[in-house]
């Protein structure tokens, strides 16, 4: 039970790199940080941790295996994600076109309810879970870094060092973008950044089924 250091250092160097990947996490919290308040930051960081951290311990466990054994579980997986990235991109492209604004977040006074926190976190832990097929993907990094032949403590402090290495870099994109400067522009071209992010949430699910179905 006893931690492989080198193991650890080996895989903390291939995830670091990995983090900074654009990708749909990075999109949400980015989006959550110029259009809400800092609680919903954290929330919607914590939701997304969660889904990270269940695909990591999926991956550890062997369900990369069970979803190259079973076709048709991959494929529904991928269409479900796909599928809810497209539905969110969508979501933001009506917005722009509509015009639709919303009220600027105050620090004093929120109005957001408990079932608002809720819903931002249940949009970090669906975004995260969108990309199922990221447990190939961890895999992999496992493999290649003998974590999935180390001890298990071994592979549990794997999974601590992705979230301590999201958690990390999420936070800091949340903080920059809660920048009053930052907000100011966002406000400015609220439509073409919404349209923009709503595009890259499409193509992101769009390459996902694409993937998904082989083709």
């Amino acid at each position: 039970m006893n931690l492989d250091l080198a193991v650890l250092a080996s895989f903390t160097l291939y995830w670091a790199a990995v983090v900074p990947t654009p990708g749909p996490n990075v999109l949400m919290v980015t989006h959550v940080a110029v259009t809400r308040r800092p609680a919903h930051v954290v929330f919607a960081i914590g939701g997304n941790l969660a889904g990270i951290a269940l695909l990591a311990s999926l991956a550890l466990v062997g369900w990369a295996a069970v979803l190259q054994t079973f076709p048709w579980l991959r494929l529904g997986v991928s269409v479900f994600g796909g599928l809810y990235l497209m539905w969110t991109g969508g979501s933001l492209l009506r917005r722009a076109r509509s015009g639709a604004t919303l009220a600027a977040p105050s620090a004093k006074h929120s109005g957001d309810t408990p079932a608002d926190y809720r819903r931002t976190l249940a949009l970090g832990f669906v975004t995260a879970l969108s990309n199922a097929q990221a447990i190939l993907f961890i895999t992999s990094i496992f493999a290649a870094t003998g974590v999935l032949h180390a001890s298990v403590a071994t592979g549990f402090a794997s999974i601590a060092i992705i979230l301590v290495c999201n958690a990390s870099y999420l936070a800091l994109l949340g903080w920059l973008f809660q920048r009053a400067r930052v907000r100011a522009g966002y406000a400015r071209f609220r439509g073409v950044l919404d349209g923009t992010i709503g595009t890259l949430f499409v193509l992101f699910g769009a390459r996902l089924l694409w993937r998904a179905l082989g083709a």
